[in-house]
């Protein structure tokens, strides 16, 4: 019966441990009993100073968990209020550069909460009294203004979702623009309720908030108040800065502030509730507190001052930004008084532990060692009595014998382990290099065993293994071939396309544009070219399919487009132009590809543009005059490629100076989510027309701000067409 490696190592562990065991007993057995009354003397010693030890490192531990707490509750609120600050500076930035440059906004409306429902987080106006029936024009415009600073004021407040928060704006002239959320979830569009009384009454250069920045000419962080906002039922604590107008001069205070309730219920989350934590300021007061604790009330309000000695020692060391843990009695009860320094509020952080509940934590681990010192001790007693019948003489001969039988065997099972590794080795070392050019020596080994089946099957992977490599080095050499030919048509395409956008030397017209392939090669493309003096011909085209095939469409018909357009135009109009390329596409089409096109001419002089729309996606157009978007209204003329002798008609229009043509293929309304679901027409109208897109921006801005909404609908859906955008505004003619 042949053994198996399993087997034979079990026979080989199993006799060297009854050997060993057996040979160790006679030694153990008289050793057992000196070193068993010896532990029994060193265990009790060691248990009772040790446990002394334990009390004192014990307590030591407390005292410095209890500084990290401090520390930590005294970080989150410091971070809160630097965070308020920071973002209270950029309000303070933003609203001065607002106030600096009006010729870069246009007036905003904010609704009136007198007259107007205010939702969740909407900015609104408030007048002060003085000035509440009296608002002149130039006032009205000085607000129109500052109204831009509402998208600011609406995303700060996103990122304080949670808390009952307040952003706002109060002018030294006295109107007030407050944004806040009433409901911390701002998924909900909640209606905000006002009482009119309180805001009839409210002047913001009176508050505490204003006066203290003004006052320092930088942001600061403002001691608790009270507010108008919530009907006066939360105290509030925040930041507030001043802003400046184009000369420098002082034009108001911009602030935020935070319901204090809910900064510190999260810092009590983690605090037992039989400890008191409190925030003093830098003037010694007790500004937050967890518990209704009357002892630590003193009657001018500074904690320095109080009766008990040792906490107005304690107290001392906070105001001077000390951190650590002291010994206090408040009301004739000890405490521990654990404390950390708030260095950008300038306050202090404490924390009150009863001295007794500190003594029962430091007790119970002094019983708890205490008591594992006796478990262990009656378990050596256990042990010792439990070894004694088992470790019975045992030769000492044996110990020679288990190291002779143990070294033959090991050898011997050693050797073909040993063969198998040396031919791994052979294989790793050639890896990567000569692999498939050398001829391995296979193993020969006669075990009998699993090492033999495993030789045999090492010898097989080495010549499967052999066999890939061969496959594997054709396979990644033709992949490099596809790829280097890849990249060189990208080149190729992209080097095709016009790269320099200024097309008239009198700048009247600007042009911008891009295109994104959704593969290495694509068959969207872009054209314009000046014509004579006073023409620029544009052109933008998605051809049918992707990849090689489209991108060898694109390039003839993009030379045919351009070819005719210079030849026929002048002589018999633009439409003509377009049916003589569609002829030329037609011959030998045999795979019948097509494109869509947008072709057009602008005179730059008049600002006529003469176009023809051969099934290409209607463009928008932007009117300057109305600051508005609308798709161009284009004939439904037939594609180009597919068949011939199909007419094509054009169309005019006339544009003034600022207007805009914004031109796209339709991997940008049909562009796919995850969903599924296309970016669509609607869309994008939309987008062009709402305050995310400025359409009187430069071209490059325009197609970065079109292209983000693209994405921000997409997300981590893979591109699944060519996306091409082009634009021009018309600035004018010389004349």
């Amino acid at each position: 019966m042949k053994l198996n490696i399993h087997q034979k190592v079990l026979i080989l562990v199993l006799g060297m441990g009854l050997t060993t065991f057996l040979a160790l007993g006679i030694f153990s057995y008289l050793c057992s009993r000196v070193v068993q009354k010896d532990m029994q003397t060193m265990s009790a010693e060691f248990g009772e100073k040790n446990a002394e030890f334990t009390d004192d490192l014990s307590l030591g531990q407390i005292k410095a968990t209890l500084t990290e707490l401090a520390e930590a509750k005294a970080q989150f609120i410091d971070r809160e209020m630097s965070v308020t600050r920071e973002d209270v500076t950029i309000l303070s930035e933003a609203m001065t550069y607002i106030i600096s440059h009006p010729e870069n906004y246009s007036p905003k409306n904010l609704p009136d909460p007198r007259t107007d429902p205010v939702h969740n987080a909407e900015p609104y106006i408030i007048y002060a009294p003085d000035i509440r029936d009296n608002v002149t024009p130039e006032m009205q415009n000085e607000i129109a203004l500052a109204a831009n600073i509402r998208e600011i004021l609406g995303e700060i407040l996103k990122s304080y979702e949670g808390y009952h928060a307040t952003a706002f704006v109060g002018s030294k002239n006295g109107w007030y623009i407050c944004a806040r959320l009433v409901d911390t979830d701002l998924s909900e569009n909640k209606t905000i309720s006002f009482s009119h009384e309180r805001i009839y009454e409210f002047d913001p250069r009176k508050r505490p908030w204003y006066i203290s920045a003004e006052k320092a000419g930088r942001p600061v962080i403002s001691d608790l108040y009270r507010t108008i906002e919530y009907d006066g039922s939360y105290q509030q604590i925040g930041a507030s800065a001043p802003f400046y107008d184009a000369a420098g001069n002082f034009a108001g205070v911009v602030g935020l502030d935070l319901s204090s309730k809910e900064i510190y219920d999260l810092v009590d989350e983690t605090i037992d509730s039989d400890d008191c934590s409190f925030v003093l300021n830098q003037h010694g007061e007790i500004i937050f507190v967890t518990h209704n604790y009357s002892a630590l009330s003193v009657q001018n309000g500074d904690l320095r001052e109080s009766s008990e000695k040792s906490l107005a020692a304690a107290a001392e060391r906070m105001l001077d930004g000390e951190s650590g843990v002291l010994p206090v009695t408040v009301a004739g009860e000890d405490f521990y008084l654990a404390f950390a320094p708030m260095t950008e509020t300038k306050w202090s952080f404490g924390l009150l532990v009863p001295e007794a509940q500190i003594s029962s934590l430091s007790q119970g681990t002094r019983d708890y060692f205490m008591n594992e010192i006796n478990q262990l001790q009656n378990l050596l007693r256990e042990e010792y009595s439990y070894l004694t019948w088992l470790l019975v003489g045992i030769p000492a001969s044996l110990l020679l014998i288990l190291f002779l039988l143990g070294t033959k065997l090991s050898r011997r099972f050693a050797k073909p382990i040993n063969e198998l590794s040396d031919g791994v080795r052979e294989i790793t070392s050639l890896i990567g290099e000569n692999f498939t050019e050398r001829t391995f020596k296979k193993l020969d080994i006669k075990t009998g065993d699993e090492i033999e089946d495993l030789a045999n099957d090492f010898n097989k992977m080495t010549e499967n293994l052999k066999a890939q490599m061969l496959n594997l080095e054709k396979e990644t050499a033709e992949k490099q071939r596809i790829a280097t030919g890849l990249d060189v048509a990208t080149e190729i395409q992209l080097g095709m396309l016009p790269k320099n956008f200024s097309v008239d030397e009198n700048g009247r017209v600007d042009l911008f544009a891009t295109m994104t392939p959704a593969k290495e090669v694509g068959g969207d493309f872009y054209d314009f070219y000046k014509f004579g003096e006073n023409h620029v011909v544009i052109t933008v085209a998605d051809v049918s399919g992707k990849g090689i095939p489209a991108a060898m469409f694109m390039v003839s018909a993009k030379n045919m487009l351009s070819n005719f357009a210079m030849t026929l135009y002048q002589s018999d109009g633009l439409a003509a132009a377009v049916e003589a390329a569609n002829e030329k596409l037609c011959a030998n089409n045999d795979a019948m590809m097509f494109l869509t096109a947008f072709v057009g001419i602008l005179d730059l002089e008049s600002g006529e543009f003469t176009f023809v729309n051969a099934g290409h996606n209607p463009p928008v157009i932007y009117r300057a005059e109305k600051n508005s978007c609308e798709f161009l209204d284009v004939k439904k003329n037939f594609v180009l490629g597919p068949m011939d002798g199909i007419p094509f008609v054009e169309q005019k229009i006339s544009f003034k100076r600022g207007d805009l043509l914004f031109v796209y293929t339709d991997g940008v309304t049909e562009a796919l989510n995850v969903k599924n679901e296309e970016y669509l027409p609607d869309r994008l109208i939309n987008f062009m027309n709402s305050t995310k897109c400025d359409c009187r921006a430069d071209l490059k801005t325009l197609l970065k701000e079109i292209r983000g909404d693209v994405a921000d609908h997409v997300g981590e859906a893979e591109q699944s067409d060519d996306i091409t955008l082009f634009a021009f505004r018309y600035n004018g003619g010389n004349s």
